[in-house]
């Protein structure tokens, strides 16, 4: 249910091979780009996105590029998913109570499509950057209310 942007894929994907550099190594756009077949103009905005949001730094000049800012572990995925302006919920309606739903005062499942969606968003609230690439998500699921 939960699909991501092409900006937040090349995001992912940026902090992919910014993560395989050695210490004091930086990262051109047209590297990352060329490495990874995709839209340089593209992942030039993802990457001024990561550097406003303190995830990557840019040195300019000749040696010059992108560089991890923080070590992956230190990345959450909602802090990135937010960056990218990913959608968090699964209905409009959820965390928004001045929703414009034509259901309004009609609707009886706001509260089972919250919990939905809370238990579907709450590994990737406990998940690094690091913790994905790694494939091995930790999953603090604890119980699951459900809705009556």
């Amino acid at each position: 249910m939960l699909k991501l942007h092409k900006k937040t894929e090349y995001a992912l994907l940026a902090l992919r091979y910014l993560s395989r550099l050695k210490p004091a190594e930086c990262a051109t756009t047209r590297s990352i780009a060329t490495s990874y077949n995709i839209p340089e103009t593209l992942l030039a905005k993802v990457l001024q996105t990561l550097r406003t949001g303190s995830i990557v730094t840019a040195t300019q000049g000749a040696q010059g590029g992108y560089a991890l800012a923080q070590p992956l572990t230190e990345i959450s995925l909602v802090t990135l998913f937010a960056l990218c302006r990913e959608q968090s919920r699964l209905v409009e309606c959820i965390g928004d109570e001045a929703c414009s739903c034509q259901q309004g005062p009609h609707c009886d499942i706001k509260g089972p499509l919250a919990i939905l969606n809370d238990a579907m968003m709450r590994p990737i609230r406990h998940m690094s950057v690091a913790d994905l690439f790694a494939g091995t998500p930790t999953l603090a699921l604890g119980p699951i209310a459900v809705a009556r």
